[in-house]
């Protein structure tokens, strides 16, 4: 059974995450600006990876940027960590759950790893892709 690919997995999270928007109308102020922050770091941090998977794409054995993509990808998981915690009260179990496995299959440095073997424009493509998306939750959280 071949790996999933871990952006494609990225993806699929963030779009989760913008399914939420009806769900997120009814948090208070000060929790819709924390889970906008957190958006926003994300999306800043699946820009700076994305720049990195370029980069590795030129030059795949560039081992300071493979460094550098494995520390964003553990940023990106604490992120969305955090934002599952300030959802617990307000999402059903079921979405949590959901989230919270596909944090634990983020996670596995095979999927990492594989993910900085198999580098391409596709692939880049779906982190700013991903990164599109937790700016507008971030943007929607605000308004």
């Amino acid at each position: 059974m071949g790996l999933i690919d871990y952006t494609r997995k990225l993806l699929g999270l963030s779009e989760t995450i913008h399914t939420w928007y009806d769900q997120l109308g009814d948090l208070d102020l000060k929790k819709r600006e924390r889970l906008a922050v957190y958006c926003e770091k994300i999306a800043d941090t699946l820009n700076r990876t994305a720049d990195v998977f370029t980069q590795l794409n030129i030059k795949p054995k560039n081992a300071n940027a493979r460094k550098k993509a494995l520390g964003e990808f553990g940023r990106i998981t604490g992120y969305v960590e955090d934002i599952t915690k300030t959802l617990k009260d307000h999402l059903d179990g079921r979405k949590l759950a959901g989230v919270k496995r596909r944090l634990e299959q983020l996670v596995e440095e095979t999927r990492m790893n594989d993910a900085l073997d198999h580098i391409d424009e596709k692939r880049i493509n779906r982190l700013y892709e991903a990164e599109g998306y937790f700016r507008s939750l971030a943007d929607h959280l605000r308004s």
